[in-house]
């Protein structure tokens, strides 16, 4: 605006003295007339020249006025997007690692109000791991070396609960392209990463399990081959282990294979031999078992109830078995402070048993495979009423 008034100060004693030189004109001499006529059009020109300017500052000084408003409503748009962002922590750090700037998205993520966040370190956002191995000032080396360093990591919020993001920092330069800060971005993917991690959790399990599965079906396919009088019989055998770990599968898969109901397996285990309700019992407390030992009992009863109904209680039209179950809390400074599970399975009224000269496949499996599998103890008597087979496992937390 001073040069604006000086620039029209300028034209206006211009035309004084165009003026004043047009009036001597009139009244001097010829020769005088000629010097006060290339007066007259040396200040023609000169006011021309001027007034060109004028026009020339004037079309400067509306190109500006036309771009601060294009830069106002560029940063008004900036500034909507950037606070609109809410599920984006959007902030700026200056050349020395402290914040300079903070979004709404960056508050509602990290827990820091801006007048909070604003003047502290970078750092306050990134895991004492993470700090030791300078994550933060290797970012910002990246950014300016490549243009931008992105990562998967995770970060802090205010009240010190960690959370998985995806970041990007980019360096923020002037108009000649000096650096002058860096600008953040985050983006909270904690429920994706979890997601990701049960999944290769799963995937683990599962091929844990197959793996056991496929051992276990070795296992007896082989002795069951070994053992039986004929292919007919092995063949028998083999399709009853098959189906009742099958049947403990089914459970599992039920219940997404995080636990099962032992109720349910001996239900199963029983039920797979067609034996008459009136003659099995079972009771014992409510408890659900972690899907390896749902599967190692599901086969150890599935084999005491085949031995039961070829030989035992279950052979003729009389005979009972009992099954109970009880959860015993060790005390501390016992052997093993951790809960057992103990569970007993009693036969009675069928024929007069006697030790057998000779252990079975289906006997070895549950006195060696158990206890191995599940680091318990089992016992099985052969009283002359009955099979009693007692079994004492640690109970894993569900």
């Amino acid at each position: 605006m001073h040069r604006e008034a000086a620039l029209e100060a300028e034209i206006a004693r211009l035309r004084r003295a165009l003026d004043e030189a047009v009036q001597r004109l009139a009244e001097e001499s010829p020769s005088a007339r000629a010097q006060d006529e290339r007066e007259i059009a040396e200040g023609r020109a000169a006011l021309a020249l001027e007034r060109e300017r004028a026009a020339e500052l004037e079309r400067a000084l509306a190109d500006l006025k036309a771009r601060s408003m294009v830069l106002a409503a560029s940063e008004a748009r900036y500034r909507l997007a950037v606070e609109s962002a809410k599920d984006y922590a959007i902030f700026t750090i200056d050349l020395t690692g402290r914040i300079t700037g903070w979004n709404t998205g960056a508050e509602n993520l990290l827990g820091w109000a801006e007048d909070e966040a604003v003047g502290r370190p970078v750092n306050v956002i990134f895991t004492p791991d993470d700090n030791r191995e300078a994550i933060a000032e290797e970012e910002m080396r990246l950014a300016v070396t490549d243009g931008r360093a992105d990562d998967n990591r995770w970060h802090l919020r205010k009240d010190g609960v960690q959370f998985w993001a995806n970041g990007l920092m980019m360096p923020m330069r002037d108009d000649a392209g000096g650096l002058t800060g860096f600008l953040k971005i985050l983006r909270d993917l904690t429920e994706a990463q979890l997601a990701s991690e049960h999944q290769q959790l799963l995937i683990h399990e599962l091929n844990h399990r197959v793996k056991n599965t496929l051992s276990t079906v070795q296992a007896f396919t082989t002795q069951s081959l070994r053992t039986a009088a004929s292919l007919h019989d092995a063949r028998e055998a083999i399709t009853a282990r098959l189906i009742a770990l099958a049947k403990a599968h089914d459970v599992l898969t039920a219940e997404k294979w995080e636990s099962a109901e032992l109720t349910r397996l001996v239900d199963d285990a029983l039920n797979l031999h067609n034996t008459d309700r009136q003659r099995c019992r079972w009771q014992g407390d409510a408890v659900r078992v972690v899907p390896r030992t749902a599967l190692a009992l599901s086969m150890m009863l599935h084999e005491l109830a085949t031995n039961a109904t070829k030989y035992g209680a279950l052979s003729n039209d009389v005979g009972t078995v009992t099954v109970s179950w009880a959860i015993l809390d060790r005390e501390n400074g016992s052997e093993e402070a951790r809960p057992r599970l103990t569970l007993r399975w009693q036969e009675r009224k069928g024929p007069s048993v006697t030790t057998p000269t000779r252990r079975g496949f289906g006997t070895r499996m549950i006195e060696r495979g158990l206890a191995s599998e599940l680091g318990g103890k089992v016992q099985i008597d052969y009283e002359p009423a009955g099979v009693v087979c007692t079994i004492d496992i640690p109970l894993e937390a569900v």
